[in-house]
Formats: structure tokens, C-alpha cells, sequence
């Protein structure tokens, strides 16, 4: 078997394709580069038409291209054909499509395949800078094949959607996330946090043969903008407020108690902030004595404490009712607590009490929203230095959104390795 034929079968080609010519390259300072020279067989004159498959049409003229291809060994190497465009009686002429590469790109699909793997594992400027290319070229990749897998979803059968809001940048630069409770997959990213955002999902859910009706439970927190966007573009979805939210309203409203409470003492002992956060169970052993003793000392703190802890064991009941119960009684001791940032609290909680309970229909968890925000940490590191939110979007879909790699990428790892 010659150089040619083992290069043929690598890339892997198919008749009437053939390696044609197979050289090392080199440019003064420059490393040395493999050349593969991929051309049709002699014999071949007729191919079908690109456009409407008409079986046997005659080349027209040849037009020279090069495509970018996975390193042969420490070598970079490069395609080159004479790519011959077909005259079809029927629709007229037309360029046919390689094998080895899409149309319009400049590199094989071997290496698009390779791209993509890594930009899952790297950021895209490490994985440009271990395949040799410019990370925009690279970006425009992972762009093209998170578009086409996003546009072959199908969501109607998604019947629960969580929503949450991410910060995408420095400086209150937000993003809004809609994914499915079920699957826990990424579904829509839209940038800003207003109403608009239930809007542009709705459309986004009617392109992938979904509609608004068929939405039965949306998880969110309570702001303003996301009951409006609810109501106005999914009025018949049963409204879940997140215990995630809930008792970061709770921990705020402890918080303010604790500032009040240093205001008129002069301060705290050092780490009080930290002492009073959180579950006691993961506390250091010397912040958990703090947090006692800051309890012990200060009764608004005291009592502070008292209503958040309270407040948590909401979800901890087997029946709506119980539950409701025992929130009814937590919102009477915040209304006659004497704090007023959880007095506050009780005035929030309820105006959205429905939804609060709304818990108990489909036991909604925090569990899908955290793991996405783990994700898009993840992808926020991955795409680093990122020029627009479509960069930020696409590395978002391609980590968190169970999205396929394309069904004509081949896997580039017996060539790569």
C-alpha cells in the first residue's frame, strides 16, 4: 500500500476521492507542513447533481480550495482540491459537496470534530491554541454546530420549566435561563432579566413545536418583571416559588438584623457575617460557637435566627396542608417579631403564598437551578475573554443544554491519537 493509499484511508475517503499526491512543505523560519493533494479519479466525468440529485451530470470546470485538517503526527497538513462544479440540465450549475468537509468552511470535518470535543473539555482560546488556529475561527465553529443541534430539538414535551437569572458579566450584566425541570437541560438564554425575556422564550418554544398552553409549572423567584412575564405569556402554568429564593429573602432579612444590631453595639466579633450564614451543619466548629453565642447575646439575632430556621422547615412536610399550617404560623410570629426586615419578609411571602405552596404539586426543587449555575460557572471560565453574548450563549447550549454532536462529525480520536 503507498503513502497515498494509507493517507486515503486515514482521512478516511471514499470513491471516486483519492489522495492524489501526498508532500512535505516547508517556507524559510517556518515549520514544515504535510500537503494531501485529494483529486477524483481519472476516469470519473459525471456526478450527481448537488441541488437535485439527478444522477449523472457532466463536470462543468474545477474550482481550487483548501481545507485546514487534524495534525499528521507533529505536521499541520492541509487539504487541496480541484472541487469540479456539475452542469445539470435541470437547475443549472453547481459546486458538489466533499466528503471530507461542509460547505463553506475551511476545515475538514475531522478537525471541526476535534474543535468541539475540546471546547467541551477547554476553554475555546486553549483549544484554538492546541489546534493551531485563531479562536474566533474556533468560536465560529462551535457556533455553527450548537445552532444546527438547537434547531433539530424538539420541546413539546416539556411540561416544567425553571427560570433563574445569571449574572454574565462584571458590572449587573444579566442573562435570563429557562431549563426543563425534568431533563435539567439548558432550553433558552436571553440577556436582560425584564418581562421581555418570557416573551422571547415563547416564540423560542413555538420554533421547536412547542406552545405556552403546554407549560404546566414555571419555578422562578419573585420578582416583579418574572410574575408579569408569567402571567401575561404562560397564564395557565401553575406558579412555583423556588425554596432557593425563599430563604434568600430569609438569610437578607437576617442579615439586615445583624447591621442593625452592630450599628447600635460598635460591631460584632470578627466573622459574625459568616457565623450567621448558611446551615449550621457546615459551619467550622469555632463559627458554630459564634453563631451561639451571637444568639445568646443579642435576642434580635436571637429571634432572627429562630424565624429562618422556622421558615425552612416549610418544605420538610409530606402534605400541602401540613405545610400551609405551619407557615401560617411562622407568619404570624415575623408579623408581631418586632424586626421589621422580617416583618417585611411576611409581607412578601404573603403576597406570594400560592406560590410558595405551589411546592407541594410537583415537589420543585432548587437542585436543576444549582446544577445549571455550577454549568455556567463552567461555562463563564470556558469562554473567558468572550466578545459577545452569542459566544457566551453558544459555550452555554454546548455545556449545559444535551445538545448531540452533529450526526455527519466523525469521532476524531482514532485520527487524532
Amino acid at each position: 500500500m503507498s503513502p497515498n493509499d494509507l493517507f486515503a484511508e486515514a482521512l478516511p475517503l471514499r470513491r471516486p476521492w483519492m489522495v492524489e499526491d501526498s508532500r512535505l512543505e516547508s517556507k524559510p523560519g517556518e515549520p514544515r507542513r504535510l500537503h494531501l493533494v485529494v483529486a477524483l479519479e481519472e476516469d470519473c466525468r459525471r456526478l450527481p447533481c448537488p441541488e437535485c440529485e439527478a444522477p449523472d451530470c457532466p463536470i462543468h470546470d474545477r474550482v481550487e480550495r483548501r481545507w485546514k485538517h487534524l495534525n499528521f503526527w507533529q505536521y499541520e497538513t492541509i487539504l487541496s482540491a480541484r472541487v469540479p462544479r456539475v452542469k445539470c440540465e435541470q437547475c443549472g450549475v453547481h459546486q458538489v459537496e466533499v466528503p471530507w468537509a461542509r460547505e463553506g468552511s475551511g476545515f475538514t470535518l475531522l478537525f471541526e470534530a476535534m474543535a468541539m470535543l475540546l471546547s467541551r473539555h477547554m476553554s475555546v482560546s486553549e483549544a484554538a491554541e492546541m489546534l493551531g488556529e485563531y479562536d474566533t475561527r474556533i468560536w465560529r465553529v462551535v457556533s455553527h454546530y450548537v445552532d444546527q443541534a438547537r434547531e433539530a430539538a424538539d420541546w413539546s414535551g416539556v411540561r416544567r420549566v425553571a427560570v433563574d437569572e445569571v449574572s454574565r458579566k462584571r458590572g449587573h450584566v444579566y442573562a435570563t435561563n429557562f431549563l426543563d425541570l425534568d431533563s435539567g437541560e439548558l432550553l433558552f438564554m436571553a440577556p436582560g432579566k425584564d418581562a421581555s425575556t418570557f416573551e422571547a422564550f415563547a416564540e423560542e418554544l413555538a420554533r421547536h413545536g412547542g406552545r405556552p398552553g403546554q407549560i404546566e409549572e414555571l419555578a422562578m423567584d419573585m420578582s416583579k418583571a418574572f410574575r408579569k412575564g408569567a402571567a401575561k405569556h404562560f397564564p395557565e402554568a401553575k406558579i412555583s416559588f423556588d425554596r432557593f429564593h425563599v430563604m434568600m429573602l430569609a438569610g437578607e432579612a437576617l442579615d439586615a438584623v445583624r447591621r442593625e444590631v452592630a450599628t447600635r453595639e460598635g460591631g460584632l466579633a470578627k466573622g459574625a457575617m459568616w457565623s450567621l450564614r448558611g446551615n449550621a451543619s457546615r459551619l467550622s466548629q469555632s463559627a458554630a460557637e459564634l453563631r451561639q453565642r451571637l444568639c445568646r447575646d443579642y435576642g434580635e439575632i436571637g429571634r432572627a435566627m429562630g424565624l429562618r430556621e422556622f421558615l425552612r422547615d416549610t418544605w420538610n412536610y409530606t402534605t400541602r396542608e401540613l405545610a400551609e399550617e405551619h407557615l401560617s404560623s411562622w407568619y404570624s410570629w415575623a408579623r408581631r417579631s418586632r424586626l421589621e426586615p422580617f416583618k417585611k419578609l411576611a409581607r412578601t411571602i404573603r403576597e406570594h403564598w400560592e406560590g410558595i405552596l405551589n411546592y407541594y404539586h410537583h415537589w420543585t426543587t432548587s437542585a436543576a437551578i444549582e446544577s445549571l449555575h455550577s454549568k455556567l460557572q463552567l461555562a463563564r471560565s470556558r469562554a473567558r475573554g468572550f466578545r459577545n453574548f452569542g459566544y457566551f450563549r453558544a459555550i452555554a447550549y454546548w455545556i449545559a443544554g444535551g445538545l448531540e454532536p452533529a450526526s455527519n462529525l466523525p469521532d476524531p480520536l482514532p485520527s487524532a491519537f
